[in-house]
């Protein structure tokens, strides 16, 4: 009878631990964000990545206004890169760009 009970004391403890570890939507900071975006680029297109960064530097009231200026970004970059291989970068970078405006505002 102890065992079980025990057991059971253990089991709503780890339940409880493991709820109150586990976070919704976690924030994502700008290091999340540059770490994440640089892992996917090749090495002639990290630069995309300090672009969507400096999104980040103005605040927004809300995330549509943050994913606004990601967006003004992406086209300015899609226009530049036409013919060039960093295309999937920005398109990646776009992506985490949202990301961080809608687990940030």
């Amino acid at each position: 009878m102890r065992i079980r009970v025990l057991g059971m004391v253990l089991a709503v403890l780890a339940a409880g631990m493991a709820f109150s570890c586990a976070e919704k939507d976690a924030r994502m900071t700008l290091g999340d964000f540059m770490g994440l975006c640089v892992s996917g680029a090749s090495d002639d297109c990290r630069d995309v990545c300090d672009e969507f960064a400096g999104v980040f530097v103005k605040t927004y009231p809300t995330s549509a206004q943050c994913r606004k200026a990601c967006d003004a970004v992406q086209e300015r970059l899609a226009r530049q890169s036409v013919g060039n291989a960093c295309e999937s970068s920005v398109g990646r970078a776009a992506e985490l760009c949202a990301q961080y405006c809608d687990k940030n505002l």
